[in-house]
């Protein structure tokens, strides 16, 4: 397959699972029904799912027993640090720009139901920090990125550091994914979770190509959500009482 041909189709892939899986799946009859049954449980997790279970299968099909090609190995503990040390970096960016952003334009407009800022401490740490982390991050930089894989002799120089072609679009497309939370989350904010998704999914899919191995990129997105999610609702909770 010509390399360009296969970008395009690492793209196309893209594209369908996350518009199959954020748009279409939840507005089936019984699905639909089931969420709405159940409070705690919101399109977003359907979507973790389907797209976890959507890249299993494809990387099953596509891997011909290499599952490694998709970066089914495990790492040393030692190799998680400095992903993880990025992960904070990364979110410390966030916090920058969200205050900046903040004091020149205002605070964020009401966030109605959201339904990412509406979930309980505990639900919060299982559908954002655990499923959508795993989901997540087998799809893109699983089963996108190791699609693209021989293409990773593309890219950019940065110093010493080589950003290949599949970090590039996952990165890009991780990023862009997050979109979808327009409408339910103040534009300006989810502007700057597109800015921060994309920086951490460039940080995930480094560490995933480095290593060979998905656990970084869990790694790096899990730090995230904890530092950025779970650990200033602790400190709110200190502050209330």
């Amino acid at each position: 397959m010509k390399k360009s041909t296969r970008a395009l189709l690492g793209v196309g892939i893209w594209l369908v699972i996350y518009f199959f899986a954020v748009y279409l799946v939840s507005s089936i009859g019984f699905i639909h029904g089931f969420v709405e049954m159940h409070d705690w449980l919101s399109n977003g997790e359907i979507s973790q799912l389907t797209f976890l279970i959507v890249s299993v299968v494809l990387i099953f099909v596509l891997a011909k027993g290499n599952l490694a090609t998709y970066g089914l190995r495990w790492v040393r503990i030692g190799q998680l640090i400095k992903p993880v040390v990025m992960a904070v970096a990364v979110c410390f960016l966030f916090f920058v720009l969200s205050g900046i952003v903040m004091t020149v334009s205002g605070p964020p407009s009401a966030e109605g139901d959201n339904p990412i800022t509406s979930k309980s401490l505990l639900n919060f740490i299982l559908t954002v920090v655990l499923l959508a982390s795993i989901c997540e991050e087998i799809f893109n930089r699983g089963l996108i990125q190791g699609f693209l894989s021989p293409l990773k002799d593309k890219g950019i120089k940065l110093g010493k550091v080589h950003i290949s072609l599949p970090v590039t679009i996952c990165g890009l497309l991780f990023g862009l994914g997050h979109l979808c939370l327009l409408g339910n989350m103040d534009s300006r904010i989810v502007v700057l979770i597109v800015i921060s998704a994309t920086a951490l999914g460039f940080v995930a899919g480094y560490f995933r190509e480095k290593t060979d191995s998905l656990v970084p990129a869990i790694a790096v997105h899990m730090t995230f959500n904890i530092v950025s999610g779970v650990i200033p609702r602790l400190l709110m909770r200190l502050a209330t009482g």
